[in-house]
């Protein structure tokens, strides 16, 4: 079988309170992106281009509904007003796969 990679975000969501926060990871999938658009359009909301932020909370809220992660019957508006903070688990990564070293140095010119 070949391995494949999914595109459709990997996420790290935050909920509950600063000092004991609550972890969730979901890896998205089609399903998810497509309730977005549908929803979206249905709502009136922003595209994804210009509101980031919601469309990273509402695909994480529908990934954890359909992992059974939280109860079915956590409306979107909850999920939003408890979430504290969404994190894309695959942005961190380079285009070999690896972390980031943010330490990087510049380029020396040559003498």
């Amino acid at each position: 079988m070949a391995d494949y990679k999914i595109t459709s975000p990997h996420l790290r969501v935050l909920r509950g309170s600063l000092d004991a926060p609550e972890v969730i990871e979901v890896q998205t999938l089609n399903p998810d992106l497509i309730a977005w658009d549908v929803t979206r359009a249905k709502h009136k909301w922003p595209p994804t281009t210009e509101a980031p932020f919601k469309w990273m909370t509402f695909v994480a809220w529908h990934a954890a509904r359909r992992e059974h992660a939280i109860p079915a019957e956590l409306t979107y508006e909850a999920w939003e007003a408890s979430t504290l903070d969404v994190q894309n688990m695959d942005a961190d990564d380079d285009e070999e796969g690896g972390p980031v070293d943010p330490t990087r140095g510049a380029v020396e010119p040559d003498s």
